[in-house]
């Protein structure tokens, strides 16, 4: 009679695959719970958001180009605003198109962000970095604005051209780092030239969105630098070059190819020259200090996601930096000297720098997990879990989006019985802020002659209330009637007043 050997459990391998298992159980949660997140407070409600000037402008125009009337806004180059014209002819004019355009392209740059750090980085790392771009704030204004005007916290849900041009920009110098990870010295000159051709369209399809990102033809010079590729300097860059040239020629043939180049450079020119009067810190500033768009950072982001950008970009510069760090850190360097030796500095302006800050950011914190564990892991962890509390704020913000302000400015005089063809007198807004929600029918104080029925006084404190109408509110209460709209005072005229200066009347009369 035989004996069989006792049978030896291989416990190991089966504890092994158990691990396996829970980390991609555990990556796959983790990768939809934070897409699925990106995806809300990137579309939802996106359609209810109160209008924002700029975005008006750049709809019209785009609406106007694709209808063969191709001489608007060419002070900005073209490309977005035909995508935004395109996209009105499929779903329909208005704004919602446009930003449901604007909010997939800055969706796409996440995963164009998660799908180049994937490899070097890791999953984690890779995940970091879009979740940051997916759900942190960035908001186009400093906090008393957006209360005021109901602009949501996020740039990418109007439909600027900054969307646009930031998408195509990381996704070109991505292209050009797939050409150099890719491409071994035996491939031959030529290989994997598509990669080029890409990078060298997509950074024009950015420029002729909006010029500023031609600082990164720098970074695309920059790829075969890093890799020592010196043949590849020239084969990748003839290649690049014919890439960004079709694109650029095609989208400037139909405004006017050079004419419209210059017109644009002349305006952009004597604008930066000028300034654009800015609200910052408590003061108003008719040219930008260099340090202005660093402020804006720290107003639309917030200062403890700002804090954390810095960690970690400060670490992915300390901890085993290597060439996608240098490749990132160009990109990052050259558009934040850009923005900072321009004169004109608007609260939006900073958004294109993000994508490259946050990757470093992503890069830094990963790697400081891994320097000195678990000291650093702990810090790590806890900067990560500091973006948590903002990326909450974000999403309970996009959750109760709706218009505000001037946008409901009519419904709410109509319901307190003012008629139709009241004037309404407007302090604390530009004439850009109310013009799309009432038109003619509101006038700022710079040209006041004129009878009013109604004073609105906004909470843009480069535009204060006039002091004789503010005497006259203050000292004769009784001949108004007041209420607000969200952050918006509102006086109705009860009782006729009126403010003489020289040639010009003020006159305050009752409702009609």
């Amino acid at each position: 009679m035989t004996v069989d050997p006792p049978v030896v459990r291989e416990r190991a391998p089966r504890r092994a695959d158990t691990a396996v298992r829970t980390v991609t159980v555990l990556r796959t949660v983790a990768f939809v719970v934070v897409v699925a997140l990106g995806l809300y407070v990137a579309f939802w409600r996106i359609s209810r958001q109160t209008p924002y000037g700029d975005e008006l402008i750049y709809i019209s125009s785009g609406w106007d180009y694709v209808h063969g009337r191709l001489s608007d806004n060419l002070q900005h180059p073209p490309f977005a605003k035909y995508l935004y014209g395109f996209v009105q002819l499929v779903v329909g004019q208005g704004v919602a198109g446009p930003r449901y355009l604007a909010a997939t392209a800055s969706f796409a740059t996440g995963a164009v962000l998660f799908a180049w750090l994937r490899r070097p980085v890791g999953f984690w790392g890779a995940l970091l970095a879009a979740g940051l771009w997916w759900l942190s704030p960035r908001g186009d204004s400093p906090t008393w604005m957006r209360v005021a005007s109901g602009e949501a916290v996020r740039i990418d849900r109007l439909a600027l051209l900054e969307p646009m041009m930031t998408f195509f920009a990381v996704a070109a110098v991505a292209a050009a780092w797939q050409w150099g990870v890719r491409r071994r010295s035996d491939d031959g000159p030529w290989a994997g030239w598509w990669w080029m051709a890409a990078s060298g369209a997509l950074l024009a399809a950015s420029v002729t969105s909006k010029v500023s990102t031609a600082v990164l033809v720098l970074s695309l010079v920059a790829v075969p630098v890093l890799f020592r590729r010196w043949i590849g300097l020239v084969t990748g860059g003839v290649v690049a070059a014919v890439g960004f040239a079709v694109v650029f020629v095609a989208a400037y043939a139909p405004v006017g190819g050079w004419r419209a180049i210059q017109y644009m450079l002349a305006f952009q020119g004597e604008h930066d020259a000028k300034g654009h009067e800015i609200y910052l810190l408590g003061r108003v500033h008719e040219l930008a200090p260099w340090w202005t768009n660093f402020v804006r950072v720290e107003e639309g982001v917030g200062w403890p996601t700002t804090v954390v950008l810095v960690v970690g970009i400060v670490a992915a510069l300390v901890v085993r930096p290597d060439r996608l760090v240098a490749l990132l850190g160009i990109s990052l360097g050259l558009l934040v000297l850009f923005y900072c030796t321009a004169n004109v500095a608007l609260p939006h302006y900073y958004h294109v720098w993000m994508p490259w800050a946050i990757a470093l950011a992503a890069i830094g914190l990963v790697r400081l997990a891994r320097l000195r564990p678990p000291v650093t892991t702990v810090v790590a962890l806890v900067a990560v879990a500091a973006t948590v509390l903002p990326a909450v704020t974000v999403a309970r913000t996009v959750a109760e989006t709706r218009s505000t302000g001037f946008a409901r400015i009519g419904a709410a005089l109509a319901a307190h019985g003012v008629p139709a063809g009241d004037q309404l007198l407007v302090a604390g807004a530009t004439q850009q802020a109310f013009a799309p929600f009432i038109g003619r029918r509101g006038q700022t104080q710079e040209t006041r002659s004129g009878d009013y029925g109604v004073v609105v006084e906004g909470v843009d404190p480069r535009f204060p209330m006039d002091p004789e109408i503010a005497r006259l509110l203050r000292d004769h209460p009784a001949a108004f009637r007041e209420f607000h709209v969200d952050d918006l005072r509102v006086w109705v005229v009860q009782d006729g007043l009126a403010v003489r200066r020289g040639d010009r009347t003020v006159a305050l009369v009752p409702a009609r």
